[in-house]
């Protein structure tokens, strides 16, 4: 039998592998939580985008970055409305945002808090695409970091200028 995952597996100095798997649309799935259970390559994808991606945002920003989405079942990507070949499937995005109770007192909207990461990604780090994102009032940033990371297209979307 294959030995469960352990949430608490450090994939970088501050990214758990538990942290980059929790959805609220999983957990609260009825009739029961849907299990959100990567594979092995996903763990090492996933690794890879901590490392090159959400680690050196931390180590910059000196705050906590939250995770909303990182790995995805295929059934956890349909129920939120992914796309049918999300980097998310693969363990190679994740959508992030700083918590709101560490915002810097000047911050009063989540779109300040993404702009503030977006554009500092986009111009420090290796990504495979960048994608500044909302529904209605809350923002964040997409990051996707491919695990060749040669692959990597650079691919910057801003929806504040579509």
């Amino acid at each position: 039998m294959k030995p469960p995952i352990d949430p608490n597996m450090l994939l970088s100095e501050h990214f758990m592998l538990g942290e980059m798997l929790r959805s609220r649309t999983a957990e609260t799935h009825q009739p029961r939580p849907l299990p959100n259970i990567p594979l092995k390559c996903h763990v090492t994808a996933l690794r890879n985008l901590c490392q090159c991606c959400l680690e050196p945002t931390r180590q910059h920003f000196g705050l906590p970055i939250l995770v909303t989405s990182g790995y995805r079942c295929s059934m956890l990507n349909r129920l939120v409305g992914g796309v049918a070949n999300s980097q998310h499937l693969e363990g190679e995005a994740a959508d992030i945002t700083i918590p709101r109770s560490r915002w810097p007192f000047c911050f009063t909207r989540s779109e300040q808090i993404a702009r503030l990461l977006f554009l500092w990604m986009k111009d420090s780090i290796d990504f495979d695409q960048l994608i500044l994102e909302h529904s209605g009032a809350t923002w964040w940033v997409h990051v996707s970091c491919r695990i060749d990371r040669r692959k990597n297209r650079h691919q910057i979307i801003n929806e504040l200028t579509k």
